[in-house]
């Protein structure tokens, strides 16, 4: 295909960049690298005379793009014993309730919004294509073959969703994605009164997996030339990868991070909930756990009339993500941070950082499908009297129709370089740009106003960040099919088996996330003293200013290179804030040291980097994220020996990290240590099966290591397979000169314009 290259000539282009990294490593190398605990690979292991076989992505034969092993016994896994969720209601009356008000049980064509991606797809590309997607939403109908042909509105199938007797009856999970779990081959038993024995086994064959892996089977996903992407290997959504690589899963890499309680996906989305009908699985304290799911779909639980569950699901998003109007520049360039107080001149243009930072989210905000997600900030200034004198974002933010409003989303490119909205994975080519969140990261997005000349003071800045479930073009898409023929038949399914026909075309609830206002100019430490002393008791504590100060800084490390220098003034004031204020530890000086450290890695000042980790180590001693930011500053200069140490000493401490096996497999490969770059590479293939550096460092090492040559093309050809798309950077360039939203987009750190209402 056009987009793929030769095998040997990936062969050739490998080796080659390895040679000169080697090569340049050995001329440059200063020696040993700093770092701190147990060796992951061992003390530098002597290579094997036969390399470990390659590590390949597991593939489901007939079945692909499914990852899913249904099983083959009848009445175990057949469509109709799989949607059969009214007999697990009839003892788990809680259980029963909230899994009908949830998103999993609207996962399939009974879904409105569903309904329009995954039809659109099999028009297009045929309906084996879908199978990706019925892994996870459609199971009832993949397990009878249903998915490989016409999905018709009556087949009660069709409208089953997630069930209980899935997710109770998966056996096994990996982390490949596209459903990459298996199903029980013995059923679930049932249960009968009195009877001890059955009840046992009930309990037995009914019990579920309750791993992080059984949910990332799902939520983790990749398209490629099965599902309709051809000569492309793209990543769909990851919410498992980027959870295992976090302070929740214990192998932060990114930061000195608060101390933070580990929590994985049951404990997050599954919280205790009492349980009020008699549920014969409630504990003794008269709780079950929640089978809700609580996420960001307020828009279902709005079309399902559930507002229990709708407010369930707001209270859940609020104080996900702060927001914070973290820092004024006014026309002469003087920087004011926080906000809070900048001098305002009537007729001046000001600059306004609004930082968001991650506080609780587990994997990225938003989670999911990032290209249909729709969260924004709006800002609005008023004037001293509250009129609105400017703002910015709006509720038609998503539409791409307000260039003033910042959204939280990807933006993926067509093979014209043309954004997508409407789901049409088939269509998708390359990413263009990301500003979904990390998990416990900040970004800035820059806002300019215009100050009118007669503006009474002082202005009062106030943000929010305000949540909708999906983006407007996709819910105009989906309201024009449900009136459609075909749409009106799957309402009137609905209707007759009693389940709620969900209406796409009213308007989405919209949830403010988090608030927060600024007093600038002349008069505005009164106007704050007076809205201090009328804050609601249960709003949150001001935040200290050196937190502030260091998010902000934090935020700006994201900035391109010309600009890093931002992030300087910020870290700096952070600290000097720290040496004032009695009570902090250890734990936050280290955390603004770190941040200094990697500043100056990536500038490029590679001693100063690690005179500011030394300082972070001291107060943190041994603390993988320090290791990690040095290994990164030793590789920035291709400084590979003691990058590898370093990357190695916070691999010990953080296993589950998968980009941070991707780094140490570079590193050491780059060293010429082939056998532990393998090693390594194969560990992180272990955590992210598709990850295409660590395919590639594993190709490169077999072939160093003289391994059997099936194995080595064996390994090669993965890579190939699994490598970004080679038109990317093409796409990007064609998408940012041809789409202002692309064009305004692509810089990390933006500038939107306040405009007059």
């Amino acid at each position: 295909m056009d987009t793929q290259i030769g095998e040997a000539d990936v062969t050739r282009r490998m080796m080659a960049a390895l040679g000169a990294a080697a090569a340049l490593a050995a001329a440059i190398s200063c020696g040993v690298g700093a770092g701190s605990g147990e060796h992951p690979l061992g003390e530098h292991p002597v290579e094997a005379a036969q390399p470990a076989p390659p590590v390949l992505p597991r593939s489901n034969g007939l079945a692909e793009p499914s990852q899913a092993d249904l099983g083959a016994v009848a009445g175990v896994t057949d469509g109709m014993t799989l949607a059969d969720v009214d007999t697990c209601g009839g003892c788990h009356a809680d259980v029963f309730a909230q899994q009908q008000a949830s998103a999993h049980a609207y996962s399939s064509f009974n879904n409105p919004v569903y309904r329009v991606a995954v039809d659109k797809l099999r028009h297009d590309v045929g309906p084996k294509a879908s199978r990706m997607c019925g892994s996870c939403h459609d199971i009832a109908l993949l397990a009878d073959g249903i998915m490989d042909r016409e999905v018709e509105p009556e087949d009660t199938r069709a409208h089953a969703g997630v069930t209980c007797r899935v997710c109770h009856g998966i056996s096994e999970a990996r982390r490949d994605g596209n459903g990459s779990y298996a199903l029980k081959r013995q059923p679930i038993l049932l249960p009968r009164d009195g009877d001890e024995a059955s009840i046992a086994a009930h309990r037995r064959t009914a019990a579920p997996l309750r791993t992080a892996e059984m949910c990332g089977s799902c939520h983790r996903s990749f398209l490629n030339e099965a599902t309709g992407n051809p000569g492309v290997f793209l990543t769909g959504q990851d919410d498992l990868g980027a959870w295992l690589g976090t302070p929740f899963n214990k192998s932060g890499l990114a930061r000195v991070d608060d101390q933070i309680e580990a929590q994985d996906c049951i404990g997050c989305h599954m919280p205790a909930e009492k349980a009020t009908r008699g549920d014969a699985a409630a504990r003794r304290d008269g709780v079950v756990p929640s089978h809700r799911f609580l996420g960001g779909h307020t828009w279902l639980a709005q079309m399902l009339g559930e507002k229990e569950q709708l407010e369930m699901q707001r209270k859940f998003l609020r104080g996900a993500v702060s927001i914070d109007v973290a820092a004024a520049r006014d026309g002469a360039g003087r920087r004011t941070m926080p906000a809070d107080g900048a001098p305002v001149a009537a007729g001046d243009t000001m600059e306004l950082d609004v930082v968001l930072r991650s506080q609780r989210v587990g994997h990225r905000f938003p989670a999911g499908v990032l290209d249909a997600q729709d969260t924004w900030i709006e800002v609005a200034v008023r004037d001293a009297g509250g009129a609105v004198i400017a703002r910015a974002g709006g509720r038609q933010a998503a539409s791409g129709d307000d260039p003033t409003a910042h959204v939280l989303r990807s933006l993926v490119a067509d093979r014209d370089g043309v954004p997508r909205f409407l789901r049409e994975t088939h269509e998708f080519r390359a990413p263009i740009v990301n500003h979904t969140l990390a998990p416990r990261d900040a970004v800035a997005v820059r806002y300019r106003l215009h100050v009118p000349a007669r503006a009474a003071l002082p202005l009062a800045v106030e943000a929010r960040l305000v949540h909708r479930s999906r983006n407007l073009p996709l819910q105009r898409s989906a309201c024009e099919a449900s009136r459609i023929e075909r749409g009106r038949r799957f309402s009137a399914r609905a209707h007759e088996l009693d389940d709620p026909v969900l209406d796409p075309c009213a308007e989405q609830p919209l949830t403010v996330m988090g608030e927060t206002t600024a007093w600038i100019g002349d008069g505005w430490r009164e106007r704050a003293e007076a809205a201090a002393r009328d804050r609601a008791a249960d709003a949150p504590a001001p935040r200290p200013t050196w937190r502030r100060r260091y998010e902000l800084g934090m935020a700006l490390l994201h900035g391109l290179q010309e600009d890093l220098e931002e992030a300087r003034a910020p870290l700096v004031a952070a600290l000097d804030d720290l040496e004032r204020e009695p009570g902090i530890g250890a734990r936050e000086r280290a955390m603004v040291l770190l941040a200094l450290g990697q500043l100056e890695g990536l500038q490029g000042r590679t001693e100063a980097a690690v005179g500011w980790l030394d300082r972070a180590d001291r107060e943190m001693p041994g603390h993988p994220a320090v290791a990690f930011a040095r290994g990164q500053a030793f590789a920035r200069v291709w400084r590979w020996p003691e990058a590898a140490d370093a990357f190695a000493a916070a691999m010990a401490k953080a296993p589950s990290n998968a980009p941070g096996w991707s780094q140490l497999a570079i590193a050491l490969g780059s060293a010429g240590r082939e056998a532990e770059a393998l090693t390594a590479a194969q560990r992180g293939l272990a955590l992210a099966p598709r990850d295409a550096d660590c395919l590639r460092v594993q190709a490169l090492a077999l072939r160093s290591l003289g391994a059997d040559a099936s194995e080595t093309d064996a390994a090669l050809r993965a890579y190939d397979e699994y490598r970004p798309p080679d038109r990317a950077a093409d796409l990007r360039i064609a998408c940012v000169g041809s789409v202002p939203l692309c064009a305004r987009e692509r810089d990390p750190v933006h500038i939107h314009e306040l405009v007059q209402p």
